[in-house]
Order: C-alpha cells, then sequence, then structure tokens
C-alpha cells in the first residue's frame, strides 16, 4: 500500500508539471483535453467528498479509474492527439556516450505493485507516456532499492523536479530518458490502444563515479540477534566468534514461606 501511494502521488505531481509549465496559448486538442479533464475531476470529487472516508486507498484509486475511462473512452482520437503533443514538447536527449557509463540494473516488462487494483488500467496516470514512465521507474525501483534509499529519491524528487526527455517520439513506442544528477534512466513504451505500458528499463551510472557499492554497516554496528532473542544490555559487549553463549545462571531458590501455627482450641467450661 505505501509503494503504491508513494508511486500514485509522485506521478500525479509529475503529470502536473505538463499542464502547468506551459502559459502560451493553447492548441484545440488541448482545450478540449482540459474540458474533459474538468469533466473528469468533476464527476470523481462529487463522489469522493462524500464517500471517500468509508474507502480504502486502493478502492478510491480503482474508482478514479473506473470514472476516467467513462468520460475519455468515448475521446480516444483527443487523447491521441494529446499525446503526440506532449512527446513533440519534450526536448531531445543528446545522444548517450555509453561507454562512459555503467549499467547498475535493467528490468523488462514492469509489473504493477500487488497493492494495485488487480484487472483495472490506471489510465489516468498512464494515458500520458511521460506519467507511464514515471510510474513504471517509482515501481521498478521500490522493489529494486532498499526502504531507506527509496524514500529518500522520493524526498528528493518532492523538492526539486526532473524533467523527462526524448529519444524516439514515436506516439506507439517512445523512448523517454530521465537524468537525476549524473545517473540516467531510460525507458522503452508501447502504447496499448489509449494507455502506456513499459517495456524495459535502464539505470546508467558513469564510470566516473566509480563502480556501484552497496551501503555496509559501520564498524561498531552490532550483529543482528537470532529471532527470539533480547538485545544485550548496554555496555555489554558480544561474544568473541565461534564461542558458545555461557549457561543461563539458575534462579536462586524461593526460601520457604514460614509455618503458620495452628489455631488453639477453646478451652473446656
Amino acid at each position: 500500500m505505501r509503494k503504491l501511494l508513494v508511486c500514485v502521488l509522485t506521478v500525479a505531481w509529475a503529470t502536473a508539471i505538463i499542464g502547468c509549465g506551459d502559459t502560451g496559448t493553447k492548441t484545440d486538442t488541448e482545450k478540449e483535453f482540459l474540458k474533459l479533464s474538468k469533466q473528469y475531476s468533476a464527476r470523481f470529487y462529487e463522489k469522493m467528498t462524500t464517500q471517500a472516508e468509508t474507502m480504502q486507498p486502493v478502492q478510491v484509486t480503482a474508482e478514479a479509474a473506473r470514472i476516467w475511462d467513462e468520460v475519455f473512452s468515448p475521446h480516444k482520437p483527443v487523447l491521441t492527439k494529446r499525446v503526440q503533443e506532449i512527446l513533440n514538447d519534450l526536448d531531445t536527449c543528446p545522444p548517450l556516450q555509453e561507454d562512459l557509463y555503467n549499467e547498475v540494473a535493467s528490468g523488462a516488462r514492469v509489473e504493477p505493485p500487488a497493492d494495485q487494483p488487480q484487472g483495472i488500467v490506471l489510465k489516468q496516470f498512464l494515458w500520458n507516456p511521460i506519467g507511464a514512465a514515471q510510474m513504471g521507474l517509482n515501481n521498478w525501483l521500490a522493489g529494486l532499492l532498499q526502504q531507506q534509499s527509496f524514500g529518500m529519491r522520493s524526498v528528493m524528487a518532492a523538492n526539486a523536479p526532473m524533467f523527462w526527455e526524448t529519444t524516439d517520439r514515436t506516439i506507439d513506442h517512445p523512448k523517454l530518458v530521465l537524468r537525476q544528477g549524473p545517473m540516467i534512466y531510460a525507458v522503452d513504451l508501447t502504447r496499448k490502444d489509449d494507455y502506456y505500458q513499459v517495456d524495459k528499463i535502464r539505470w546508467l551510472r558513469p564510470k566516473s563515479m566509480g563502480p556501484v557499492v552497496m551501503p555496509t554497516p559501520p564498524a561498531d554496528a552490532q550483529p543482528p540477534a537470532a529471532p527470539g532473542t533480547l538485545p544485550a544490555a548496554p555496555g555489554t559487549l558480544p561474544p568473541a566468534a565461534g564461542t558458545l553463549p555461557p549457561a543461563p545462571t539458575p534462579p536462586a531458590p524461593t526460601p520457604p514461606a514460614p509455618a503458620t501455627p495452628p489455631e488453639k482450641a477453646p478451652a473446656k467450661g
């Protein structure tokens, strides 16, 4: 659930940049898309404002996908034209000098997280190649990185935007590139009807940064305790390697309680 929410929020933030970055004259397609987006938003909030508190976050996201499909499915040509405009507006990524990079990791088809609604396509994010690439990358990194690293990357992304570029604007098979400082993420996509799915992701790191080194615990870190044991008392040292722990000291015997003297029988008169 946590990873799905992080991915959804990050994609929503990234997609919002598309709508607010251009202050020039809107095209006819953009105006029509905005009109449909307002219909979608109005329907969503009309229902969710009174019902969301009784639903799980995943259910809210699934309902949003259903409403999106109701509004936009009859207008797929508008979506197609808007997608092409978005791809045309992306900066062109300069050719990558592959010999200057190490491939940290790569992945084929990225599956949605386990807590995503099954059988439902989240088209409110995936209609857009940038949203689909961002969600696919987030899901992939969530399964690849340690929780602390993934969380810190999300914090950095929330504080400063990263901008997608393209090496191929073909609407059915676009190829996008995201730069995170000196590192690069390359995402290949395929358009399926009116939404995108991720075909491949590559994470490239400059060779000048040295090899990828997994974080190691500090020298004074205590080894993890065996399951079911309590941590050592503060200030104690762990046993030497290869030695057995000392036998537990048996508790001192509890002294018997003093005997209670029997009651005296009443004297006869």
